[in-house]
């Protein structure tokens, strides 16, 4: 009786089991059947399918330059000197090689030399001493922090003639895993208290456009102020930089002047303004640009890039640095050929001369006036 029972009971189960599946297969095939023969016969067409996004865009609005790569980059050579350029990779600091070799064959070419500064050459007095050989000095997107020493050296080095350029860029975002998932993390250029030093401060969050730029709206346009005579502007009709940040400068310090500026509803992030903003300027012997994209190999030749590469490698070799400066540590009275300024400013006389000791007579003697012994 059992085993009957399991016999009967096997086809049961089965049939149970492949019913729900045919009816559901002759559901799909009825749907796609009806989705192919339903246009033929109503005379209908397939439903097309609406891009929003570009229905919202006013495309007629939106100007988009393809690029443009041609030209080269000129070095002035200035009066035939051959000049030291150090590229600061001592700081941790976010510049790709390929950057780097844009702007390195630029200065070689041109018969300069270029010189990369490790952390071991930045340690202690060896940061002063490798600022003594060079001429010029690159600084873009430290990470890691100057100490007060690097930054007095930096800032005599400057006083003396020598050129520093800063670059910036937006702050670098990256992803990582852990044991409680992803972690994000920002990395900001460590500026503070090296670009305000010269009386430049590059901004948070990053520059576009949504109505004017090349290719997307992270590469926004650049223009020279009219009648501008900036080393950095000259030749220049427009640039492209890809996701710039905006250079504020010290409206107290004279000598700061833009050198470019974006166009036009140029927006700032996280801000969300609109306006024209500096993203190059200088102030004396010290220049900054907001931006390093400009540099790489793909872009260098886009728009007039290649005219303020250009023109950037053309004031780094342009300065006069006096020879010795930064000065070592107790050297500034004796360095130059006169001798040091007094607290005034003025140059103080020589120690003067003691008067003769006064007689021993009791009485009352005028003691003769102190004679001055002339500075040499």
């Amino acid at each position: 009786m059992i085993l009957g029972w399991e016999r009967g009971w096997a086809p049961m189960q089965l049939r149970e089991l492949t019913a729900p599946v045919a009816i559901f297969a002759l559901i799909v095939a009825v749907v796609l059947i009806g989705a192919l023969v339903i246009p033929f016969v109503s005379g209908g067409t397939t439903p097309e399918v609406t891009n929003l996004a570009a229905e919202q865009t006013n495309t007629d609005s939106v100007q988009i330059t393809p690029n443009t790569e041609e030209g080269n980059i000129d070095v002035d050579p200035g009066p035939g000197e051959s000049k030291t350029v150090l590229i600061d990779q001592a700081h941790s600091n976010r510049l790709s090689d390929e950057k780097v070799s844009t702007l390195t064959n630029a200065l070689v070419k041109s018969g300069h030399t270029v010189q990369i500064l490790s952390r071991e050459q930045a340690r202690g007095p060896a940061w002063n001493e490798s600022l003594r050989s060079a001429d010029a000095v690159v600084i873009a997107n430290p990470t890691q922090p100057y100490t007060s020493g690097q930054l007095a050296g930096l800032e005599k080095f400057a006083n003396a003639g020598g050129r520093v350029t800063l670059l910036a860029d937006p702050a670098a975002v990256s992803v990582g895993g852990g044991l409680l998932g992803l972690s994000i993390q920002e990395s900001s250029a460590q500026y503070t208290g090296l670009a305000s030093n010269f009386g430049f401060a590059a901004q948070s969050g990053y520059l576009y456009n949504m109505h004017e730029y090349q290719n997307n709206f992270k590469s926004i346009y650049a223009t020279a102020p009219a009648d501008s005579r900036n080393p950095l502007s000259q030749g220049i009709d427009r640039v492209v930089l890809r996701e710039a940040v905006a250079i504020s400068t010290a409206s107290a310090e004279p000598k700061t002047e833009p050198a470019l500026t974006t166009v036009d509803r140029t927006v700032r992030e996280p801000t969300r303004r609109e306006a024209a903003y500096t993203v190059a300027a200088t102030s004396g012997n010290v220049a900054i640009v907001g931006d390093t994209d400009f540099m790489t190999p793909s872009n260098v030749y886009v728009a007039d890039n290649e005219v303020l590469l250009g023109n950037l490698a053309t004031f780094l070799v342009s300065g006069n640095k006096r020879p010795g400066a930064p000065a070592t540590p107790g050297s500034e009275r004796t360095q130059g050929a006169g001798p040091s300024p007094g607290p005034g400013g003025g140059i103080p006389t020589a120690p003067t001369a003691p008067g003769p000791e006064p007689s021993p007579d009791p009485g009352p003697s005028p003691t003769p006036e102190p004679t001055s012994t002339p500075a040499e």
